[in-house]
């Protein structure tokens, strides 16, 4: 039998502890909440612990890539491409200018033969032969002196002499220092042109298109790299 509730008296039919501990309004024990899998009573598990929601774990940034080798990389290349572009060009110049210089100089020496002419050379002295670029044919050309000649360097060489271009046909050594005399059949021009004057001018070209191009290359690539290195990298 039970007695009705009453406030005042302490015990007299007060609903009693529900087996899970929660007393029941009603006088009726309340069922008791199903274990979490966590061994919990609810989302935030047993014992106060927070319990598992069995989703996947919040996402974590990817560690940021260590570009500072990149950097530096870019720094070196853009520094040696700039220095290799400078020195490249200057000292390109400088030899084109001087070979180019000396080939002029002794262009201006340059005498005509027609039919003949007189040089005095000193041994070790080299001249070239030439013939007017509108003339078909060689001239035949005779050369006497002291001593007979050697062959000279095999280059082609070609300048303008008195307003016309002429290209040359042969090149001679001097053994013998002396007076030579030359005689041909048609006018022909005889310059003592410095072989080594003519590839430092070319030298000096070449250096200058293709050194300068190298390090305006590798000062390219150096810029990229230092700009892909100082950029942030993008988040999801």
């Amino acid at each position: 039998m039970t007695h009705p509730y009453d406030p005042g008296h302490p015990g007299a039919g007060r609903p009693g502890p529900t087996p899970s501990g929660h007393q029941s309004p009603y006088g009726q024990p309340s069922s008791p909440q199903p274990p979490f899998p966590d061994g919990g009573y609810g989302p935030s598990g047993g014992f106060g612990q927070p319990g598992s929601y069995g989703g996947y774990p919040p996402a974590v940034p990817p560690p940021r890539k260590d570009r500072a080798g990149m950097r530096r990389w870019g720094k070196i290349l853009t520094l040696l491409g700039v220095v290799i572009l400078v020195l490249s060009v200057a000292v390109g110049v400088i030899l084109a200018v001087a070979g180019i210089g000396n080939v002029v100089d002794q262009a201006d020496k340059a005498f005509q033969v027609d039919p003949t002419a007189e040089q005095y050379y000193d041994a070790g002295d080299e001249f070239q032969l030439f013939s007017t670029s509108a003339s078909n044919d060689v001239p035949a050309c005779e050369i006497t002196g002291p001593a007979a000649l050697a062959s000279g360097t095999n280059t082609t060489t070609e300048f303008t002499f008195n307003g016309s271009g002429v290209e040359s046909f042969d090149s001679f050594e001097v053994v013998e220092s002396g007076t030579y005399s030359f005689r041909c059949d048609s006018p022909a021009v005889v310059a003592s042109l410095d072989a080594s004057g003519i590839f430092s001018g070319v030298g000096g070209v070449l250096l200058a298109v293709f050194g300068g191009g190298l390090g305006g290359l590798l000062a390219l690539v150096g810029i990229v790299l230092w700009i892909i290195a100082g950029r942030k990298p993008s988040t999801a």
